[in-house]
Formats: C-alpha cells, structure tokens, sequence
C-alpha cells in the first residue's frame, strides 16, 4: 500500500461526504416548508447542522488529498486547475446563496410557536436556496466528469459551465411554483 493510494481513498471519502452533505440539504430542503408547525420546521432545519460540519470538512478532505496528490504526481493539470475552482465555487455558491438566507430563517423559526408563521413559510420555500443546492450538485457531478475524464482547461471549463447551466435548468421548477403575493391571494370582487 502506498502513500498514495491511502490519499486517494481520503479523496474520495471527502468526495462521498460532500455529496452525503448535499442530500442531507436536499432533503432538509424538500421537508421543511412542507412543515405545518415553527417545532416541525425546527426539526428539519436542525439537519443544517449535520451540513455545515460535514459538506466544510469533506471540502477540506478532498482539497487537502487533491493537493498532496497534484504536487506528488499530477502536476497542475488543466482539469485539476478547474476542479480547484469549481470546489471554490461550491463554496462560495453555498455560502452566498444559502448561508446568507438560513441562518436568518433559523432565527426566525427558533423564535415562532405553535403555527408556522405565512412569513416564515415564504422564507422556507425561497427558489434561491434550491437553486443553490442544485448548482452546487451539479457542479460536484462536474468535477467527477472532469476527473474521470481529465480534459483540458478549455474542455474542464465547458464542463464545468455546462453543470452550472444543468443546475440552473434544474432549479426552474421551484422558482414555478413562487408567485407574486397578488396572484397567491384570492381576489375579492
């Protein structure tokens, strides 16, 4: 068994815990606007905290073991160069689209009772926090193309761009199923 060997398979338990991380967000995200009570959609968001350990520290997995084996024996190759990037990008897609939205919607729910407020309902089923998880998805699956495929920097960067069009093709349902507070209201004449 060599060094190398054990940082590939480090590698890849990072790359299985990140995509762990986004279906454990996928499915936190699908529950909890289906949530009738603030102590049911508690129960849901609480699931955000098995995500913000796991998705940061696999993340840190692959990029560490990435890191090792690229000085040891790939060298800077154009599709481990767009897969850096595309690892940042998830960061900073969740970070962005996500964090800045739930850790709000937290608080919010953290201080309801009883029914679930119309106000935090809306905040619950936000397209941008799917639209997020989606993107983040897909460019993961991107990076897996990439490394299996090892193209280019110009073929890496396609790639990775036709993910990202992939999850924001996939997100267009959800923002569907949002209407203007006019249309959702029933009119009175």
């Amino acid at each position: 068994m060599t060094a190398y060997a054990i940082v590939l398979f480090l590698h890849i338990v990072g790359a299985l815990g990140l995509f762990v991380s986004l279906g454990l967000e996928w499915t936190s995200l699908a529950y909890t606007p289906h949530a009738s009570t603030a102590e049911q959609a508690r129960e849901w968001l609480s699931v955000r905290g098995w995500v913000m350990r796991l998705g940061p520290a696999s993340l840190a997995l692959i990029l560490l073991s990435g890191l090792y084996m690229t000085a040891t024996t790939w060298g800077w190759a154009g599709w481990i160069v767009v897969a850096l990037a595309a690892l940042v990008l998830i960061a900073v897609v969740g970070a962005v689209l996500t964090g800045l939205r739930m850790t709000p919607i937290e608080r919010a729910a953290a201080g309801e009772r009883g029914a679930l407020s119309p106000a935090l309902r809306q905040r619950l089923s936000d397209p941008l926090l799917w639209t997020s998880v989606e993107i983040r998805t897909a460019i993961a699956l991107g990076i897996v193309f990439i490394m299996v495929v090892k193209p280019d920097w110009v073929g890496s960067s396609i790639a990775i761009g036709v993910a990202v069009l992939l999850g924001l093709v996939a997100s267009l349902p959800m923002w569907r199923r949002v209407r203007p507070k006019e249309e959702a209201a029933p009119s009175r004449s």
